[in-house]
């Protein structure tokens, strides 16, 4: 039984990390790919703990493996309805605006990034939200029910939120943290936009 576990243990890690690097879809039968996220990410989790990895490069790598396993599977993949989940960290501290009622409430005064992803919304015709937390954002998800998500976020709140909202396809967009965490974070702009146009595959080149 033990060597059966570790067996088919292994060959799943195998058909992630073959995904992943080749980009073709191997993850059978798709029905099943839970096993993936709930079982397997966990167990590589523990096995890069006790080799000594960091919490924080481990998150930065299921991320990564994550982004690359959806878009292999891009043909199963649906963006009519695609939602965008962006933090509140994005806003710059000074600002007395309140975007986690509404986006468009940003004046777009150029200060922070939050008016440029506004403006790729409305290019895009995307649902777009900020949230201040794991709580908000799976309430914003459960009241959408998106076909795809874009997440900008730190790798702790993309690591969970992948999770927590299976099945769910999620591209995360890793943030930039140049004043420390959750403090007036920024995103590189060319790689969240790369990520829209993956899903939504009719979108022209601007």
């Amino acid at each position: 039984m033990i060597g059966a576990t570790l067996f088919l243990v292994g060959a799943g890690l195998l058909l992630i990390t073959a995904t992943s690097l080749t980009g073709y879809d191997l993850l059978y039968p798709h029905q099943k790919r839970s096993v993936t996220v709930t079982f397997l990410f966990p167990i590589a989790a523990t096995l890069s703990q006790l080799l000594g990895v960091s919490r924080s490069r481990l998150r930065t790598s299921f991320v990564k493996v994550n982004n690359s396993l959806t878009k292999a599977q891009r043909k199963r993949i649906g963006g009519e309805r695609l939602m965008v989940l962006l933090p509140h960290c994005l806003q710059i501290d000074i600002c007395n605006r309140k975007i986690t009622s509404d986006v468009n409430n940003c004046i777009r005064c150029g200060r922070c990034a939050v008016g440029k992803f506004v403006e790729l919304g409305e290019r895009y015709g995307l649902s777009m939200e900020v949230v201040n937390g794991g709580s908000l954002a799976r309430r914003r998800v459960a009241l959408f029910r998106p076909d795809a998500i874009v997440a900008v976020a730190c790798e702790r709140d993309l690591t969970l939120g992948i999770q927590d909202v299976y099945p769910i396809p999620v591209f995360g967009v890793i943030n930039d943290r140049p004043h420390g965490p959750c403090f007036n974070t920024s995103v590189d702009m060319a790689l969240f936009e790369e990520a829209i146009k993956f899903f939504r595959k009719d979108a022209a080149v601007v």
